[in-house]
């Protein structure tokens, strides 16, 4: 369970962590309306779009890829509230109590192919500033991939999808070289 956007997002005390960290989808739309779906369905579950240089540095990169940077979350601390135990305390009752969600930097992005467009949604969760809590987005971006799987079939624009355990195409925003090296999230 969470409660928040953005950097405020909180995760409730035993709430499930398991998910995926990204998801591709090939669709019949214009680059640019599927990333908007992609930054919808982002911002549907919780993360909120990126202000800092890291979108401007992502929109320079140019390519062929159209991408927009999001994020959740804030910095681990060495000490938190995970370090009580909840079971004997009333805390997990109270959402302002609950640890904040690990830092992530999501990325949307998209381009044209031969079998129609595709996008990809996909999470980094900073790994110097994540701590051992490196999933909390899991379920998040599950819930932002089954959004984009009802819009893209609703609108019949959907040819094929499926789960993204890691990007190999270092020309792809989403990858984990274009994130560290190009835009320096770490």
């Amino acid at each position: 369970m969470y409660v928040g956007h953005g950097r405020s997002t909180r995760i409730a005390p035993g709430t499930d962590r398991h998910g995926i960290r990204g998801a591709r989808f090939i669709v019949r739309a214009a680059p640019a309306a599927a990333l908007s779906e992609g930054v919808s369905a982002l911002r549907s579950a919780r993360f909120v779009p990126d202000t800092t240089a890291l979108q401007a540095t992502l929109t320079a990169s140019g390519g062929p890829w159209v991408a927009q940077a999001l994020t959740i979350g804030r910095p681990a601390r060495r000490w938190a509230l995970t370090h009580i135990d909840y079971e004997y305390f009333p805390l997990n009752l109270l959402p302002f109590l609950w640890p904040r969600v690990a830092l992530t930097l999501a990325i949307a992005c998209a381009r044209a192919t031969e079998d129609g467009t595709e996008l990809i949604v996909y999470a980094q969760p900073s790994m110097l500033r994540a701590g051992e809590r490196t999933n909390d987005s899991g379920p998040l971006m599950v819930k932002a991939a089954e959004a984009l799987q009802r819009r893209f079939t609703a609108s019949g624009a959907l040819i094929s999808h499926g789960e993204v355990a890691r990007i190999d195409d270092d020309g792809c925003p989403a990858s984990r070289a274009f994130v560290r090296q190009r835009l320096g999230w770490s």
